[in-house]
């Protein structure tokens, strides 16, 4: 784990404007670098907001941040006495009807044999089991759709949660993480993106 040097970024909204990028085409040639500066657009393209120890960011896409939003509410695992991030979890929604999405990004020197896993106390019955998506060379995904009765659990929690998957040696890793601020955070994304309590 240690050598994972590089953040993961935004989970959701990397995984959701990653066409973006493409659709770009080839960057501009020196001689059109010279012209005159592009208009700065007075709505910004992202914005966060702080709710405990949980981030809130949106992201307009498309030129000029003047096409769709998304949003995802995330907290970066940074093991105590280290810098570098561990990994990464958002909640959010790639469509307003999709519903919530708890997505986790983590290195890619793991196992994928065993399904990643939210838990309690350690020790205890998982809350919910994520499945893994996918590997890009920034990190693995894993996601699980959240129903009411898993938001109504995460809600309640006032004790940390932890995060467990298994490393590429097959041992488990486990990887607490913060409540405080998540009802207010999961409230502020639900008003953003228009989904329903």
């Amino acid at each position: 784990m240690a050598y994972w040097k590089t953040a993961t970024g935004a989970v959701l909204l990397t995984l959701s404007m990653a066409g973006v990028a493409l659709a770009q085409g080839t960057p501009a040639s020196p001689a059109a670098k010279t012209s005159a500066p592009q208009p700065i657009v007075g709505d910004p393209t992202q914005t966060t907001a702080t709710y405990g120890d949980w981030l809130m960011r949106c992201v307009h896409a498309g030129n000029g941040g003047t096409g769709p939003q998304t949003c995802e509410i995330v907290q970066t695992l940074v093991r105590q006495g280290q810098t570098q991030p561990v990994a990464e979890i958002a909640i959010g929604s790639i469509a307003k009807s999709a519903g919530l999405l708890f997505t986790v990004a983590v290195p890619t020197i793991i196992s994928l044999g065993k399904e990643a896993r939210v838990v309690g106390a350690t020790g205890t019955p998982s809350l919910f089991d994520l499945t893994w998506r996918r590997c890009l060379p920034g990190g693995c995904f894993a996601d699980t759709p959240l129903n009411a009765e898993a938001v109504k659990m995460l809600r309640a929690r006032t004790d940390p949660a932890n995060l467990i998957f298994q490393d590429a040696s097959d041992q488990d890793v486990t990887l607490p993480f913060s409540m405080r601020g998540f009802p207010q955070a999961l409230d502020a994304l639900l008003k953003e993106i228009s989904i329903g309590k």
